[in-house]
């Protein structure tokens, strides 16, 4: 595959997130090893586990999927990371709307500042305004993973 990142790579970023998504089950049966209710605040980490996790998993394959289908260089990246970005965007609406009844943590919000410079590289990227496609890809899918394995610890060890 004639692309910015190797398809090792692609395939250890989907590996890490089918983990994290994994890593929520085992959070689910400990949840609910009692009768109790999840709290919203619980139940809007655990999505916030889950959907950038899904996210991630699909938008790894995107570029491989391109890649065999004969689409190669710029148009690659650019389609790539504008799936990426519909796919971070989507997930961040989500969680604004979840969040109206949940109790949002000082870190998921700062998560979320730190998360609109990279939309905006994403972006760059899918209108052709940068030429740094994989670096933006490869941040965008980081960027995912990195939420998902922060709501895992909130889930985890916060009260």
């Amino acid at each position: 595959m004639q692309t910015g990142l190797s398809e090792d790579f692609l395939l250890n970023i989907a590996t890490i997130a089918i983990t994290l998504i994994g890593f929520s089950g085992v959070v689910t049966a400990l949840e609910h090893r009692g009768s109790e209710r999840w709290t919203s605040a619980a139940l809007l980490q655990f999505r916030t586990l889950v959907e950038p996790s899904v996210i991630v998993l699909f938008a790894a394959f995107v570029p491989l999927v391109l890649s065999y289908g004969g689409v190669a260089g710029e148009p690659l990246w650019r389609i790539s990371n504008a799936v990426l970005l519909a796919g971070h965007l989507l997930g961040i609406s989500l969680f604004w709307i979840r969040g109206v009844k949940a109790e949002v943590t000082l870190s998921q919000k700062f998560i979320t500042v730190l998360c609109l410079p990279i939309f905006l590289f994403l972006l760059a990227s899918a209108l052709g305004l940068t030429s740094q496609h994989a670096p933006a890809m490869a941040i965008g899918l980081l960027l995912g993973i990195g939420v998902s394995v922060h709501n895992f610890y909130l889930l985890l060890f916060q009260d």
